[in-house]
């Protein structure tokens, strides 16, 4: 694996360029994709979705689906707000460990080697099969609806009934289920921003975990390489591996801070809209006998849970390897047989090892697997609450 071949999230970077959301100094550093599609969202989807919500009957059933609807448009906009204006950080994050692992690449160590590999394929089939399943999820919601009301129009259904496709809507300027000449041109519109949403904000999700798991396995990395150690037969050899060790240890610590300081505030809003989303979609599934309602609601509550999920199952990895680090000087070295100028410089790792390096949700507690199992308690505890006190 000769360096001038070795890349990481090739496919990834290309997306995350397509849409807007990577800083390149070679180019300008105004990126209009990322505003254009975040100010559709804002003025095509989430303005009208409120108007709808004002201007419409003040009927219990009516209302419930666009709240849920509005609520993950603006998550939505949010993260894609977020990395955006975080793009230059998450970029010089990406530059560090591609040079970090590419010091690495020449390397003839197997476990070395395996972890470099499985980072190229697992960076590769992650968008790949994460676009595909988003894409045909998002078919299902809004142009499906689309393409089968367009079918029954053409073959003259007298009991066709114009509904919005992606979201309900009052665009407050026009009636657009007035006639069919006004709600095709709007919901041609309403799908081309909702795959616009969709493509923008996966390549984002993808970059993200992309880069958490890298950093993680860069830990992992620095603990083979400490675990080496021993075979240092002279000072100088010692120390040039040392010097390596160290620096692709700060690179990986480097990168971790730089991800905790763009994902805190997000990860920290997606718990509250995930507590949020469940607790009001099980409220809904115990009153509301729809289920078309149930089955759009539940279509959107996935993805959230899904999110949390996954950031919670890299937050403890990332934890898991940075710990094994300071572990692995323990177990995997004879540092007490080591002279004393040894043992000092390996205090430096030692001493950055034993901080808790982790992603946090808005600075409140770090992502972990059990953190994700109390936000699910929390959702159902508030639901019990709000369930006993509609009964009542």
């Amino acid at each position: 694996m000769p360096p001038s071949s070795f890349s990481i999230m090739s496919a990834n970077v290309r997306l995350c360029r397509a849409v807007g959301l990577w800083y390149d100094l070679t180019h300008w550093r105004f990126t209009w994709q990322p505003i254009f599609v975040i100010l559709s969202q804002v003025f095509w989807f989430m303005i009208p979705t409120v108007a709808f919500m004002i201007q419409r009957e003040k009927i219990f059933a009516v209302q419930l689906k666009p709240i849920l609807e509005i609520v993950e448009i603006g998550m939505i906009v949010f993260r894609t707000t977020a990395h955006w204006y975080g793009r230059r950080s998450l970029t010089n994050c990406f530059d560090d460990l591609h040079k970090a692992f590419e010091q690495f690449s020449v390397s003839a160590h197997e476990d070395i080697r395996r972890t470099l590999r499985h980072l190229q394929r697992s960076a590769s089939y992650l968008v790949k099969i994460y676009v595909f399943v988003v894409l045909f999820q998002a078919l299902s919601y809004g142009p499906l609806a689309t393409f089968i009301t367009i079918v029954r129009y053409c073959r003259s259904d007298e009991t066709l009934v114009l509904t919005s496709p992606v979201l309900e809507a009052d665009y407050v300027f026009f009636d657009h289920l007035s006639s069919f000449s006004a709600w095709l041109p709007s919901s041609l519109i309403s799908v081309s921003v909702q795959f616009m949403m969709v493509i923008s904000i996966t390549a984002s999700e993808c970059l993200l975990w992309n880069l958490l798991h890298h950093v993680s396995c860069l830990f992992r990395i620095v603990r083979y390489e400490i675990s080496r150690l021993d075979g240092s037969s002279d000072r100088k050899t010692f120390r040039k591996q040392f010097v390596e060790i160290i620096s692709a240890h700060n690179t990986a610590y480097r990168c971790a801070r730089r991800l905790e300081s763009i994902l805190s505030p997000v990860v920290g809003m997606l718990y509250c809209s995930c507590i949020f989303q469940t607790c009001y979609v099980l409220f809904v599934t115990s009153v509301v006998d729809d289920p078309m309602l149930m089955a759009s609601m539940i279509f959107i509550l996935q993805y959230t849970t899904f999110l949390i999920f996954s950031f919670s199952m890299l937050g403890t990895e990332l934890m898991g390897e940075s710990a094994l680090v300071s572990e692995a000087i323990y177990t995997s070295t004879r540092w007490y047989e080591w002279s004393v100028d040894k043992r000092r410089l390996v205090l430096f790792v030692q001493m950055r090892a034993d901080r808790i390096t982790g992603i946090t949700a808005s600075k409140f507690f770090y992502l972990t697997r059990p953190t994700f199992g109390t936000a699910m308690k929390t959702a159902f505890s508030f639901f019990t609450i709000i369930r006993s006190l509609f009964e009542n």
